[in-house]
């Protein structure tokens, strides 16, 4: 972890995973234009967060021992490198004297508000069978979307491998927008769940041509600017 800093800094509580992470995803010091803060929550791999059951007990404290420990070094907010971590918001804000965002998924509450209680939303995600009403803070109408199973970019985060082919995860992220805005009616947003989506983010807005929400935005609107 960095060493204390007196500059507004976000503390990133990451899953222990060694993939490459492009320019935009959460993981990569470059995607941001202000000082970040990384931890490294030992032994939590993608299996162990990505799943349709309540999060175990000592996930769940281990999550929050690293965050205080970004806090004490620095951070002035929160966040964290997977969205199926989202079940956690109430909790690590009640736990924490920062602000704090899960995943892009709490967006849901502030679009709702915005576009009224029949609006569709939609959501791309890196799995669409795990992600369920558990991490997902809405019950209005909503369209799901995952990564294919087997895919190149679900492989590489599914085994944490150390080469990714950056055209190909492309496509892999392009082929689940089109799935999603080919088979629903108007959407009126789409939020990307996986933190590892945003590099992709500028081709999924061409391919659903609607407004397209992330991790980074949700920063922007909870945790750092406010």
């Amino acid at each position: 972890m960095a060493s204390c800093t007196s500059q507004p800094a976000l503390g990133i509580v990451m899953l222990d995973t060694r993939f490459p992470r492009p320019p935009g995803d959460i993981g990569n010091p470059a995607t941001f234009d202000f000082p970040v803060l990384f931890s490294r929550l030992d032994g939590a791999t993608v299996a162990q967060v990505v799943t349709g059951e309540p999060l175990p007990q000592a996930l769940k404290a281990a999550v929050l021992d690293e965050a205080h420990k970004l806090v004490s070094a620095g951070a002035t907010a929160i966040t964290t490198s997977c969205g199926f971590l989202s079940p956690l918001q109430a909790e690590l804000q009640a736990a924490l004297p920062v602000p704090v965002i899960t995943s892009a998924l709490w967006l849901l509450p502030r679009l709702r508000q915005a576009h009224g209680p029949d609006a569709r939303f939609g959501i791309i995600t890196y799995d669409a069978h795990k992600l369920s009403a558990h991490h997902v803070p809405d019950d209005g109408p909503l369209s799901i979307e995952g990564l294919v199973p087997g895919c190149h970019l679900h492989k590489v985060i599914a085994e944490d491998l150390p080469d990714l082919d950056l055209k190909q995860a492309e496509t892999d992220a392009a082929d689940a927008a089109r799935r999603l805005c080919g088979r629903t009616g108007p959407l009126d947003a789409v939020i990307l769940e996986c933190t590892n989506l945003p590099p992709y983010r500028e081709k999924i807005a061409e391919i659903c041509g609607l407004p397209l929400l992330d991790i980074h935005d949700a920063i922007k609107t909870f945790a750092f600017y406010r």
